[in-house]
Parts: C-alpha cells; sequence; structure tokens
C-alpha cells in the first residue's frame, strides 16, 4: 500500500480515498490520473493505493471477485481513518469531491443512483439469491448500486453495519462469487459476470454478476440507504450525461492505452459544451426547419 497526503497539511487526516489497481495495464496505469486528478481538484485528505497488489487477508479474484475492495476499507479503518470514500482506478475527479465527504459525514455514507436504470436482480445468480432467502420478482424491484464510487462513515451506525454486512458477504463463498461452484479460470470468470451459457441462471432476463456490486444492492435495500441521483456518471452511458453536478466520472477503457487527464478535461469542459453540444442543436433546429419547409 502507498499512502499518499494530500494538500497543504502534511498531518494524518481523518478521510481518505482508496483505490486498487492489479492485473493488466488498463486497470493498474490508471492510478497515477486518478491521483493527479484528486490533486488538481484540491482534495485534502490522503489517498491509499495499492498498485498490483491485494490488501493483508484478502481472498483472490477467483476466490471471491473484488473483496478487496471490503479489505481495502478494513485497511484504512486500521490506519484510523473515518471517512473513507473508495473510487474505482478508471474514475477520475472532475471537480471537487469535497461535497461528497459531505454527504458521508451527514448521512454516515454515500452511494449513487445507476446511470442505466438497471436492477439487483438482472445481475445476481440464483445461488446468491437462494443464500439470502430474496425472490427473483422481489429483486428485480430492488435498484442496482454501483461500487465504483461508494464512501462510508466507519464510525456511524448505519457506515458501520453496512461495512460489516458487506464484508461478510465477501466471506461467505457464494454472495461476490455468484455461485456456489469454484471459480476455477479466467474463462470461469467471465462465464459468471455475463452468464454465458446460463451458468448462474436459466432466467433470461439474468445479464450476469456483479459480484460486490450485487452484494452492496442487496444490503443497501434490506436497510433503507438512499442514493443520490447526481455527482457520479459513467463515460459509456449515454442516458445521463456529465453536467455541471458531476464531481466523479467513471471513465471506462478496455485496451492497454488509457486517455490522459487533459484529454478527459478538455473533452468535457471545452469540446463537449462548447462544440458538440452547439453543433447537435443546430443540427436538430436544420432538422425541423427541412420538416416545416416540406409542409
Amino acid at each position: 500500500m502507498r499512502l499518499v497526503r494530500l494538500g497543504r497539511s502534511s498531518q494524518p487526516s481523518d478521510r481518505c480515498v482508496i483505490s486498487l489497481g492489479i492485473g493488466r495495464k488498463g486497470h493498474t496505469m490508471p492510478l497515477a490520473r486518478l491521483e493527479e486528478s484528486l490533486q488538481r481538484t484540491g482534495f485534502q485528505g490522503d489517498f491509499l493505493v495499492w498498485k498490483d497488489e491485494l490488501p493483508p487477508g484478502s481472498p483472490t479474484q477467483m476466490e471471491s471477485p473484488m473483496a478487496f475492495k471490503t479489505f481495502c476499507f478494513l485497511e484504512a479503518m486500521k490506519h484510523g481513518y473515518r471517512y473513507v470514500l473508495w473510487i474505482d482506478a478508471p474514475c477520475i475527479a472532475l471537480r471537487s469531491i469535497n461535497p461528497i465527504f459531505t454527504i458521508i459525514r451527514e448521512r454516515g455514507y454515500v452511494m449513487f443512483v445507476d446511470p442505466y436504470g438497471q436492477s439487483v436482480g438482472q445481475w445476481c445468480g440464483d445461488d446468491v439469491l437462494e443464500h439470502h432467502a430474496i425472490g427473483r420478482e422481489a429483486a428485480l424491484s430492488m435498484p442496482e448500486i454501483p461500487t465504483s464510487v461508494i464512501g462510508l462513515d466507519l464510525c456511524s451506525a448505519i457506515g458501520r453495519r453496512f461495512f460489516d454486512e458487506w464484508h461478510a458477504m465477501a466471506l461467505d463463498g457464494v454472495t461476490f462469487k455468484g455461485t456456489r461452484k469454484a471459480i476455477l479460470s479466467v474463462e470461469d470468470h467471465y462465464a459468471i459476470g455475463w452468464n454465458k451459457n446460463n451458468c448462474i441462471s436459466t432466467d433470461s432476463r439474468v445479464g450476469g454478476h456483479r459480484y460486490d456490486q450485487t452484494a452492496a444492492g442487496i444490503i443497501a435495500q434490506r436497510l433503507g440507504m438512499a442514493a443520490c441521483s447526481d455527482g457520479l456518471r459513467d463515460v459509456l452511458c449515454q442516458k445521463a450525461h456529465v453536467d455541471r453536478g458531476t464531481m466523479v466520472l467513471h471513465h471506462r477503457e478496455f485496451g492497454e492505452e488509457i486517455k490522459h487527464l487533459n484529454a478527459i478535461y478538455r473533452e468535457v469542459f471545452i469540446t463537449q459544451p462548447f462544440l458538440r453540444a452547439p453543433y447537435l442543436r443546430l443540427r436538430m433546429i436544420a432538422r425541423r426547419l427541412k420538416a416545416l419547409i416540406r409542409r
């Protein structure tokens, strides 16, 4: 683990951002970009980062996919941090994330609405629902909770209860895996993620399993936790565009190359609002004028 103190103070902070990247370059290289974005947007706190390593005690990706997230939270707690915000490595801060920590302090947690409008039931294996005594129809009514950005006040009752249940699910041998069967290969891992050959469910509505994210959705529903509708956007989602309320952008990339931070900022703050948006408005006006002329 590497600890970076961001901001003016050299003293330990009670807040931190945590992240981890392991495996291919597309997972590890963005860590430096995330750190730079936190610096450039004025984050006053610490950054705990794991690169090509798992936190102590964490199961492997084959044993419990994405379990390392709860173990990163555990390490942050052991180091004395109270307000802890997980941000996936491919994400960047577009604006100050101080408002996110304000929400964590006031509510005891922060989580965001899934921009795709999907449900736990669409991304949950049959074995997991059986293990938690949840019917498929009930799961389909549970909103999915993105865990690309999720924060907890580890000294609050709600934040600590969520963490304890999430951590327990990471170790129960079923929930994060999506199946009671052993994951023996990368191919198995991929098949579970996308329900290939109906390996986790024969229900046609099930697209796959989302490991830590599925677990988070189940717990959030059980505890009555409310997700924020603004603050987080996904670069691939066309339904919810980046706006003035967007603080964190999930910039998904699937190759070995990652987009430079300056290029992303230029796209978000210059190209999109001042070039692309006006162009699209002009095209729409032109189409309407043509339709009027034809009449």
